[in-house]
């Protein structure tokens, strides 16, 4: 079962797949130069996907069953740019380029904050100072709908703040939307997360910030 697979007709009026998202900014010599992605998926479809990939029926996801998962997504979601678009600040700014790093799956039970977690790490190209970070996390054909876990953006581990804006753009197949953007600001000499780790904690990120 491929995340991906799922998001193709646009005539989808509402999502039939939703991920709870919280961000954690990385910080390379006192710029930002990473932001790690943790997805959650909604208990139906953790349920679906476990009864899918759990190819030797020993009731428990196997650590090659959620690698063969994790790249099958990866694979897919590369050529949707991983719904995510990653801007600086400015009057126009422009997209970010950025590699996607330690790309993985985990099942964290059924229990609270359980499901099955996508998480990876995307290392912005951009060499410029970056403080600020505006990021935009939709799928156009709103098959997939995103909501931050527990209302909360930033995972504890952040020293940095986020915000939301609602702005109409362009969108490659559906036209002008109004969309939601977010602002993450880091002020200077923030900790979070310094260059020491890149890869996504094996934990579940629990948040308490907006």
């Amino acid at each position: 079962m491929a995340l991906t697979c799922l998001s193709a007709p646009a005539a989808h009026a509402h999502p039939h797949l939703r991920l709870a998202y919280q961000l954690l900014p990385v910080f390379t010599q006192d710029q930002l130069s990473a932001v790690r992605v943790s997805w959650q998926m909604d208990p139906m479809n953790s349920s679906l996907v476990r009864d899918n990939i759990d190819l030797n029926q020993n009731g428990q996801l196997d650590p090659d069953e959620l690698a063969a998962f994790a790249q099958t997504n990866q694979d897919l979601m590369a050529g949707f740019q991983y719904f995510l678009t990653i801007e600086g600040d400015g009057p126009e700014p422009a997209p970010l380029a950025f590699d996607v790093q330690g790309f993985s799956a985990r099942d964290a039970g059924r229990g609270f904050q359980g499901g099955i977690y996508l998480e990876f790490t995307a290392v912005l190209k951009h060499t410029a100072p970056l403080r600020s970070l505006h990021l935009q996390m939709q799928d156009p054909t709103w098959f997939i709908g995103f909501e931050p876990r527990l209302g909360q953006v930033l995972a504890s581990a952040s020293d940095c703040d986020a915000s939301f804006t609602r702005e109409k753009r362009l969108t490659p197949t559906q036209g002008v939307q109004e969309v939601q953007r977010i602002h993450v600001q880091c002020a200077s000499g923030s900790a979070a997360q310094p260059n020491t780790q890149v890869s996504p904690p094996k934990e579940p990120i629990q948040g308490d910030k907006t």
